[in-house]
């Protein structure tokens, strides 16, 4: 026990005490209220008694109403939950959406009267629902698509976890025999897995463009399909997103890394159907990792080369790139990511193998919000011209308004001769969308080529790039700037 005496108090801005803010799913145990601007449907991101943040899908306009007070409902279905106004405090990019804080300007929320309310208006219409419990508004192809996904995965389990109980070998023959397994039912699912997620993005085609459909088969799909895999531990993690937001930097080792994870046979199965899920995430790293490795190769000597990565996360080609034996020429590395984690663990592997090249390799990590990595300009200020510039991930998160002012913003900073490199997810067949998108509620931004042009439409350029990943879920497209 700790006198009156040791006991601590915040420091910095953490001594302003604030209402505590809680995410709605925490509070709205089933359906969470829908928060209405101006009769604008956005999504409730956290709330408490004296403020909300919403997601809108509206894009563009909200940074010039920063300060102003507006209207605002919170809404189940039709009923109004309750009704007040706020004043705008912080708006920024989240993803496909905007997020918009507001500090409420009239009355309070009694939180626990809410969720009562809540939760009574939620029985009440469930049960007057003539649809409840049945699959009304899906797509028959659809239903039919996701009892095939059910009953693959189920069969997979009961091989599996049947194995395992009748097997007699023990010690390291038991381990060799339980892999042995695991293989040969990943080499007959993989294949079958495939074919049923590209079936479910021609199923899913006409979906995209009706919100009031796509919000249907989403909750529909998360409620048929999303517990089925949750034994794989990287889909169970975007799904949980335990660090409150998705595409954390432990999901992308996951991928980049390729280990087998999980207790048993049948969870390190799924885990490999959630790693070739993702898989583009490895292949866009291994394109950008020869790139930088054929630059540095390109001019070897003394002077140094100046290499930034926006959005970094574990910068794992990074530390894997300077496993190589020698540096043909010296490399300053700036990491610049919002989460201090994910530098962290960039740092600490990088930092080994910067020792070991005695002064030839330089790292430095900037840690900056969601918003300031946007403003590359004044991120950029304190830094020399970078001769590689890249970003993997940012771009799958902005509009097109801010994608193409941050490429133009990045290419700013790029030396003469130098490369700016953008990696964002694609759309076709073969993306990746809606298993993110519908089962572990991960919403991307999927760009044609046409649109990756357009982030860099009316700079002076040398030459522009865009390939597509192995997998056919990313485009990388580089951009050579005038010597």
């Amino acid at each position: 026990m700790r006198t009156y005496e040791q006991l601590t108090g915040a420091e910095g801005r953490r001594m302003f005490y604030r209402a505590e803010r809680f995410r709605p799913e925490d509070l709205f145990k089933e359906a969470v209220p829908a928060v209405y601007f101006d009769n604008e449907r956005a999504a409730l991101k956290n709330i408490s008694m004296t403020g909300i943040a919403a997601q809108s899908h509206v894009h563009d306009g909200w940074d010039d109403r920063l300060g102003t007070e507006i209207p605002f409902e919170l809404r189940v279905g039709d009923d109004r939950l309750y009704r007040g106004a706020g004043r705008i405090r912080r708006v920024e990019p989240s993803g496909s959406r905007t997020t918009v804080a507001l500090e409420f300007t009239s009355g309070f929320l009694d939180l626990p009267a809410i969720v009562t309310e809540h939760d009574n208006l939620l029985l009440s219409r469930t049960l007057a629902d003539p649809a409840f419990g049945t699959s009304n508004g899906i797509l028959p192809e659809f239903t039919q698509l996701c009892a095939e996904i059910v009953n693959l995965f189920r069969s997979y389990k009961e091989l599996l976890e049947s194995y395992e109980a009748r097997l007699t070998a023990t010690g390291r023959e038991r381990e060799e025999k339980l892999l042995e397994a695991l293989i040969a039912c990943e080499d007959r699912m993989v294949p079958q897995w495939k074919e049923l997620w590209y079936r479910g993005s021609d199923v899913l085609e006409p979906v995209w463009s009706d919100p009031e459909m796509l919000a249907r088969h989403k909750r529909y799909a998360e409620r048929v399909l999303t517990p089925d895999f949750m034994p794989g531990a990287v889909m169970r993690r975007c799904y949980e997103k335990p660090l409150g937001y998705p595409g954390d930097f432990q999901i992308m080792n996951y991928v980049y890394e390729w280990q087998r994870v999980g207790n048993t046979p049948y969870e390190k199965l799924l885990h490999r159907i959630g790693i070739e899920t993702g898989a583009c995430v490895g292949t866009r790293l291994r394109m950008t990792q020869k790139i930088l490795a054929a630059e540095v190769a390109k001019a070897p000597g003394d002077k140094p080369m100046h290499i930034a990565n926006l959005g970094c996360g574990s910068a794992y080609e990074v530390y894997d790139y300077l496993k190589i034996e020698s540096l043909p020429r010296p490399i300053n590395v700036t990491l610049i990511d919002q989460d201090e984690r994910a530098l962290s663990h960039a740092y600490e592997h990088s930092h080994r193998e910067v020792v070991r090249h005695a002064g030839r390799a330089k790292i430095q990590c900037l840690q900056a919000s969601f918003a300031q990595l946007l403003k590359a300009g004044a991120l950029f200020k304190t830094l020399p011209p970078q001769d590689i510039l890249y970003s993997l991930g940012l771009f799958d998160y902005l509009s097109h308004r801010r994608a193409r002012a941050l490429a133009h913003d990045l290419y700013d900073q790029v030396t003469p001769g130098g490369k700016l490199i953008i990696a964002n997810v694609k759309q076709g067949r073969e993306t990746c969308q809606w298993p993110l998108e519908f089962v572990t509620d991960w919403s991307l931004i999927y760009r044609t080529e046409d649109d990756m042009r357009a982030m860099v439409e009316g700079l002076d350029v040398a030459n522009i790039t865009i390939e597509e990943d192995a997998t056919k879920c990313v485009y990388l497209m580089v951009v050579d700037k005038p010597a």
